[in-house]
């Protein structure tokens, strides 16, 4: 088990890119024992509770995914970032009304959730 005083925040920085990029490359289980072992340490981590969302999105787990990033977004309603994977997550289900939905509440159309948000419908041209 991590423990907080273990691990400095950059150290749990780190393990977090380590997390996101082998859940990216397919690693998905173990990319989820390592979100999970964050949110241990760090049970507040929003980008781990982000992260561990993202393990679900990418094997078609979406109601979990969903509910974890609800959870973030109406703990923080200007957090683009849950924003942009959750309409990653409608949009893989294709809730293009979800979709519409929230892609008119992001607070910023400069964070890295609208430009992720936004380029899905590139892929739909």
């Amino acid at each position: 088990m991590l423990e907080q005083n273990f691990l400095d925040k950059d150290e749990l920085q780190k393990l977090f890119n380590i997390a996101f990029v082998g859940c990216s490359r397919g690693f998905v289980p173990e990319a989820r024992t390592v979100f999970s072992k964050i949110l241990e340490a760090v049970p507040d981590h929003r980008a781990a509770r982000a992260g561990l969302a993202f393990t679900h999105i990418v094997v078609d787990d979406f109601a979990p995914a969903d509910e974890i990033l609800q959870g973030l977004l109406a703990e923080d309603p200007d957090d683009d970032d849950s924003r942009g994977f959750l309409v990653l997550s409608k949009f893989l289900q294709k809730d293009s009304d979800a979709v519409d939905v929230a892609m008119k509440e992001f607070r910023s159309l400069d964070s890295a959730g609208y430009r992720l948000a936004s380029s899905l419908s590139e892929v739909t041209r």
